[in-house]
């Protein structure tokens, strides 16, 4: 039977060095898992386990990364929940609204780990002067993968400040910090007026040129912050051509230390 192996250990155990060399239909098989694809009703993805065989099915019609993050998902089941039978809608599988028990939000971890492990995905992160958009596009590119699960993974792996915040046309939908970032600078409700993303949400234009300094005011409350700045780069997420539809990331990191230290003294208030 095979036993539980954290994802990074895996991946190095069958001497995977480069993003190009990452097949999880490969790793599914040494895993004595076999995959399939085809249309599924009810869900995105399934896995069917039994001792120590398991068959996975993935419906790929969400196109090409969207299936890998799913096969990613099913592999992090078979490891993690050994001999379930688990149905995974697209609501669970990369949610960024915790609509998923625990076990699908360690699916979801777990097939981050195998398709951007630690060892590959940090070097290549850190070696951009100042994440941006552009960085992370890059990224996605070369670990082929979705711009948004790379981000996400970006702000879980940044050992530094960044900050990730998605905002609808109602407001902000959902925030993921970085590991340091303080639990007192929380992204305020309603974006400032300045910012690009009312832009992105209500006109015609995708994405923001580039990053950008911003007052920290345009998206943190507080008068303690009013002469502190941030660099952020926003892009629209989805293909929704009706802005009722759309969602908007926004990367965010500060322009300098004190904006951090600003907002770790409010814990002390």
């Amino acid at each position: 039977m095979t036993t539980f192996q954290r994802p990074e250990l895996l991946m190095q155990r069958y001497g995977i060095v480069t993003p190009e060399q990452i097949d999880l239909e490969a790793l599914a098989w040494l895993l004595n898992a076999r995959v399939r694809y085809r249309p599924l009703d009810g869900c995105e993805a399934q896995i069917m386990g039994i001792r120590d065989r398991a068959i996975i099915t993935i419906d790929d019609r969400g196109g090409a990364e969207r299936a890998r993050f799913s096969l990613g998902h099913e592999i992090g089941h078979w490891q993690c929940h050994k001999n379930q039978n688990l149905h995974c809608s697209k609501e669970v599988i990369g949610s960024t609204r915790d609509a998923g028990s625990a076990k699908e939000w360690q699916a979801d971890t777990y097939s981050a780990g195998l398709l951007m492990p630690r060892y590959m995905f940090e070097p290549r992160a850190k070696s951009y002067d100042r994440p941006s958009f552009r960085s992370i596009s890059e990224l996605a590119s070369e670990f082929r993968i979705s711009r948004t699960a790379t981000a996400l993974r970006f702000v879980g792996t940044d050992p530094v400040y960044s900050i990730l915040i998605c905002y609808g046309p109602n407001g902000r939908n959902w925030f993921r910090k970085s590991r340091n970032w303080p639990s007192t600078l929380i992204p305020a409700r309603e974006v400032g007026a300045n910012s690009d993303v009312l832009g992105l949400l209500f006109e015609r234009c995708t994405e923001a040129r580039d990053a950008r300094r911003e007052p920290a005011s345009t998206y943190f409350n507080g008068n303690d912050l009013q002469d502190e700045e941030v660099f952020a780069h926003a892009v629209r997420t989805g293909a929704s051509d009706d802005p009722v539809g759309r969602s908007v990331m926004v990367l965010v990191v500060p322009v300098r230390s004190r904006l951090i230290e600003l907002a770790e003294r409010r814990s002390a208030w």
